[in-house]
């Protein structure tokens, strides 16, 4: 490599970049590198890793280069102020955060266990999956922070005026590594958007098939328990109080027995849909339906998705006006009724509750794009609410 090779290096040295540099080069040529291009955060120990023969003055260049460094970033402290330092120090170090890192490794371990089950090598459940993305979803916090700092550092180099043309080239640069790095996890997110649908979706879709299966067994109890009611009101007439009166408090008693035994019954075989996996499945239709990479590859994974979680947002609240229902028709049933009425329109308000949280926080990692985000969120609110009020109408008739 030739000196003049060595001078004319366009942009800022990776340190990967710098080291292999300093392997190659004598040590006169090593005194000649570019300061403005040397790696800002060089190491302590990088010597170990050079000829022994061109230490010296890879400790003297190095020493030079901190004090460029330093004096570079007292400068722009004082002409451009701590937030474009900040934004500064940010390209630097934008190439991978050890969150993301982690991220990276969870969602490929996400892949490998999908393609064991699809290959048929390992039998994984739905569970397993579940736990791994809520694992994954633990993460999200931490990398939507760093895709709103590299927001925030991009938009603070845009908006300054670079002092010279030196500055004016040091801060391109500094933005193409942001913006490389913002698209960088925006791909990392979207596809983790697509992988999480996809394995939820068949969640929900299972939720609702088990839920199918025991829909004709309920309903044959339902038939009984609303014929045992009628007979209980038939055992409480006022006759049948006056002038059969222990005949009637046996078959009371009996019929009330099998009403609780039957409502017990009913119960217990229902499947139970629990709010956190609601959550669970409303963010990943939610997520994906608002990034558009993701909505475009899975469109209609999340048709189906959708359909299917509206029929058990349906039944969710089904089983708490159902329970609602018995107790107001049995009263000698000991359940709080004024407590449990409260339940009937407790499906509208989880929607509601959940797409005004949705708001608050999705505000600050929609970042640049959150004006328009907000208004497709208010959509996908519009509809799912107009899906149960229509099932609902057709389901309930109080």
């Amino acid at each position: 490599m030739t000196v003049q090779a060595t001078t004319e290096i366009k942009g800022p040295l990776s340190l990967q970049q710098f080291i292999k540099l300093l392997q190659k080069l004598p040590p006169s040529r090593i005194a000649e590198l570019p300061i403005e291009r040397l790696p800002s955060n060089i190491p302590a120990d990088i010597s170990e890793k050079i000829p022994m023969g061109s230490r010296s003055a890879v400790d003297d260049l190095i020493m030079t280069a901190n004090s460029f460094h330093l004096k570079r970033r007292m400068r722009d402290q004082e002409s451009y102020g701590t937030h474009v330092v900040t934004a500064l120090d940010k390209a630097k170090t934008a190439s991978g955060s050890a969150n993301l890192r982690v991220f990276k490794n969870k969602i490929l371990l996400l892949v490998e266990m999908l393609q064991s089950a699809q290959r048929g090598t390992k039998k994984i459940g739905n569970d397993t999956f579940v736990k791994h993305i809520s694992a994954i979803n633990n993460l999200l916090i931490d990398v939507r922070s760093e895709t709103i700092s590299l927001h925030e550092s991009i938009n603070i180099l845009q908006k300054t005026n670079p002092a010279n043309n030196e500055d004016k080239k040091r801060f391109a640069n500094s933005l193409h590594m942001l913006k490389k790095e913002t698209n960088s996890v925006g791909k990392i997110l979207s596809e983790y958007y697509i992988l999480r649908l996809k394995v939820l979706a068949r969640a929900i879709h299972q939720k609702r098939k088990l839920i199918e299966t025991r829909e004709e067994t309920t309903q044959l109890k339902q038939r009984e328990l609303d014929d045992l009611q009628s007979d209980l009101k038939e055992t409480q007439t006022l006759w049948n109080r006056t002038m059969k009166r222990k005949k009637t408090v046996d078959d009371t008693k009996e019929v009330q027995q099998r009403i609780y035994d039957l409502v017990n019954e009913i119960k217990a075989s229902e499947v139970v849909i629990a709010e956190s996996d609601l959550i669970l499945w409303l963010d990943a239709i939610v997520e994906a339906s608002l990034n558009e990479d993701s909505k475009q590859r899975v469109l209609k994974s999340l048709r189906q998705a959708r359909i299917s979680l509206f029929y058990l947002l349906n039944k969710f609240c089904a089983s708490q006006e159902a329970s609602a229902i018995q107790i107001a028709k049995n009263p000698f049933i000991q359940v709080d009724p004024e407590k449990a009425i409260k339940f009937v329109l407790m499906s509208e308000t989880f929607i509601l509750n959940y797409f005004t949280k949705k708001k608050n926080t999705a505000t600050a990692w929609l970042s640049g794009a959150a004006e328009n985000k907000m208004v497709e969120l208010d959509q996908l609110q519009k509809d799912i609410l107009t899906e149960l009020r229509r099932a609902s109408k057709s389901m309930f008739k109080l």
